[in-house]
């Protein structure tokens, strides 16, 4: 029985390759016009997209995991009404951190901050939509048509459009704009990257959407600080006023 030889000899190899060859030489003007098709599609393509500016912060995470030679210090100031918030992590960790960032509220809270944009000073929302071009787009919508974006207008006074189009731009930015992550878990570095065909939003938008979350953090901080200066206050008072019956009394 005689069996099938598959190989191929290095002669049969060359020749097949003087085969293509010859066939590519005989097809070379059908090759250079596929080429100078190709490179000015390429061409046409680089002058008609817009470029993508990216803006890059990067911040350190404070670490606030208590030692364990302080617990007991800490357990013994709850036990008096104060609230040290001494265990680490909580809302303001590193997952919950970058969650917190690319929330809605966030986001909706940082696009209704002013910007300066040539002579006049509007909101990134205002500043977004320039970008995308999308009031060309609301000429023939006549609910769409007169809507405005004033800077530090409060979410109470939107309307449903209003919420529409906000939610339409928190969509846009969090699936293809923004992005948070803690690139390396074994270092409490935070980077914010902010993707725009404007530049000036992409710098002016990771700006403010910082500034958001620190202030949020400070005064969810303060807040504690404040209730346990409260706390610190009516056992004063109350510390007074029996010192206070007390020198009556010996009197």
């Amino acid at each position: 029985m005689e069996t099938q030889n598959d190989e191929i000899t290095l002669k049969e190899l060359l020749e097949k390759a003087k085969e293509w060859y010859s066939y590519l030489v005989s097809q070379w003007k059908l090759i250079v016009l596929a080429g100078l098709v190709g490179a000015a599609l390429g061409l046409g393509y680089s002058f008609m997209k817009k470029p993508v500016y990216t803006a890059t912060l990067s911040f350190a995470l404070e670490d606030e995991k208590s030692a364990g030679g302080i617990s007991g210090a800490l357990g013994l100031a709850s036990s008096l009404g104060f609230d040290l918030g001494g265990s680490g992590g909580g809302a303001f960790s590193g997952a919950n951190l970058t969650e917190l960032f690319k929330s809605r509220s966030m986001v909706e809270q940082t696009l209704m901050q002013p910007v300066f944009s040539g002579t006049d000073t509007i909101s990134l929302a205002e500043l977004y939509i320039r970008t995308k071009e999308w009031r060309e787009k609301w000429q023939e919508k006549p609910k769409l048509k007169a809507i405005q974006f004033p800077p530090l207008t409060k979410q109470k006074y939107f309307t449903r459009e209003h919420d529409s189009i906000m939610g339409k731009m928190y969509e846009d930015l969090s699936k293809t704009s923004l992005t948070v992550a803690q690139k390396d878990k074994k270092i409490s570095i935070i980077s914010i990257d902010v993707k725009s065909e404007n530049e000036a939003f992409a710098k002016a938008f990771s700006e403010t959407l910082a500034k958001q979350v620190s202030d949020f953090y400070v005064d969810t901080k303060s807040k504690k600080a404040r209730m346990n200066m409260a706390i610190l206050q009516k056992q004063t008072d109350s510390i007074r006023a029996e010192l206070n019956g007390a020198i009556t009394g010996v009197a």
